[in-house]
């Protein structure tokens, strides 16, 4: 693959300002049904909302949701979703409801606690006293300043510095998986807000633990993608950016799938997720065991399925390695990426073989040692304090049912 075989177009700005204005009529028409619904609307006791950052089904919400339906199968759960099409996703009987509608605001008020996994209802709601907010975040042990990215994301300035102050006085409880994570969100959101190391509920199908089997999950890549069961999985998901160009993720994906084959043996597909944010970076006549798996609803089973992983400075690596296969890092624009949102630490602390340009991904391909990988992982996890271990939705649940709501 080379630069021309990605595209972006940015929206103009007269489409953006015709959004912007959108927006804000519509905020302005929901003012006085969603004060009324505060005002008026009573929590039923143990009733659950969930909400997600990108309102598909997945990440945290998604496993806690069905750990509960797996122990209360009549427990009264909703979840809230952008738009009837995403509503396809969910399972046939979980029960959903469109954002911005009169029965939203009935159901979100009548929760008494919500779950989310980012500012999603501090975003959309404003939480009574006698409800709980319980955050599960969708990032672990990652590698990038979420406070520089909430701060500086589209520009929002101000705007961003509200956000965190929002979520600081509307959040009640905070799981985390690590003292590490503890630190970074101290730092950024919640200074006074409780947390418990719980682990994340979401890394524990990487354990072999809930979640679908993964024979359903590659039937699925089957259908969807033509993934031939047999086939052995690279997974190549770059995280989100300003001025991300497709010079930036290229490096010859047709290239690294011959490379694998002669380093680990068997036939090997390549699949390239882009971030929700990024879409409009898309892939075009790839072909030759490379496919655009970004329409697939849930990060996690893709990590379930894949042999190997790849990213740049994307979180979702640092879940994917609990499960202690081979991951890599690619990242061409280091320096403008740590001038814009900055990194925690270097990306050499982290266990995974740094690549500043293609060359050097090959080669550490090609070089790599499951044995040393192992040891550095492993120092990697206990550096960070790290208490995932397949059984964080189960410890999440408990958690859930001793509370007083």
């Amino acid at each position: 693959m080379n630069g021309k075989d990605m595209t972006t177009a940015a929206p103009s700005f007269a489409y953006r300002l015709l959004r912007k204005a959108l927006s804000i009529a519509k905020r302005t028409l929901m003012f006085l049904p969603k004060t009324t619904a505060r005002m008026l609307t009573r929590p039923i006791p143990g009733k659950i909302a969930f909400m997600t950052n990108t309102f598909a089904y997945t990440c945290n919400p998604k496993y806690i949701y069905e750990e509960l339906k797996r122990r209360e199968p009549d427990r009264d759960m909703i979840w809230i979703v952008d738009s009837k099409a995403r509503a396809k996703d969910y399972p046939p009987d979980a029960v959903t409801v469109k954002l911005g509608s009169l029965k939203c605001l009935r159901e979100v008020y009548s929760s008494s606690i919500w779950i989310d996994n980012g500012i999603a209802f501090s975003e959309h709601f404003a939480r009574r006293d006698d409800q709980m907010h319980i955050q599960t975040m969708h990032g672990s042990l990652g590698i990038k300043r979420i406070d520089n990215a909430v701060l500086s994301r589209n520009k929002r300035g101000f705007l961003g510095r509200r956000v965190v102050r929002r979520e600081s006085e509307l959040t009640d409880y905070v799981i985390t998986n690590s003292a590490f994570e503890e630190g970074v969100f101290r730092r950024v959101f919640w200074k006074d807000t409780p947390m418990v190391r719980l682990g994340h509920a979401r890394t524990d199908p990487l354990f072999g633990r809930g979640g679908r089997p993964v024979a359903a999950i590659r039937e699925d890549l089957k259908d969807r993608y033509g993934i031939l069961p047999g086939s052995r999985i690279a997974l190549f998901a770059p995280t989100h950016r300003r001025d991300l160009s497709a010079d930036d993720l290229d490096f010859g994906f047709k290239r690294l799938t011959k490379l694998l084959e002669e380093k680990f043996g068997g036939e090997w597909t390549l699949m390239v997720r882009f971030h929700s944010r990024t879409k409009n970076i898309r892939m075009l006549d790839v072909g030759g065991g490379v496919v655009n798996a970004t329409d697939y609803p849930d990060m996690q089973e893709l990590m379930m399925v894949a042999d190997i992983g790849i990213t740049d400075y994307s979180s979702w690596i640092f879940d994917y390695v609990v499960t202690g296969r081979p991951g890599f890092i690619f990242a061409t624009d280091v320096e403008r990426y740590s001038a814009a949102t900055g990194l925690c630490y270097p990306l050499e602390e982290t266990p995974f073989p740094v690549a500043y340009n293609a060359e050097a991904l090959f080669g550490n391909v090609a070089s790599f040692d499951a044995e040393e990988y192992a040891k550095r992982v492993k120092a990697f996890l206990d550096r960070m304090e790290c208490v995932d271990d397949g059984n964080s939705a189960s410890r999440i649940v408990d958690w859930i049912n001793g509370l007083e709501v």
